[in-house]
């Protein structure tokens, strides 16, 4: 599903993979364990394994950099 010009996102009910291109790339693991799910990140993409990792938290869209993902009041596309 595309979410914007710049941004991929498929998944399901355990997995989550998003592209997003720009500028920035990043390598790392990301570790959340009140929700939860591990994060990879690697290059433009996040691949998200974990309870319904496709949902980011509502605070995360006021921070300068967040994993991306769906908020819960992002409407369904």
């Amino acid at each position: 599903m595309r979410l914007h010009s710049k941004v991929w996102l498929w998944y399901g009910r355990w997995w989550a993979f998003q592209i997003q291109r720009g500028q920035y790339v990043s390598l790392g693991l990301h570790v959340d364990w009140g929700k939860p799910y591990v994060d990879l990140h690697f290059g433009w993409g996040i691949l998200s394994v974990g309870n319904n990792p496709v949902m980011g938290y509502w605070q995360d869209r006021t921070r300068g950099s967040c994993r991306g993902m769906l908020r819960p009041d992002t409407p369904i596309l």
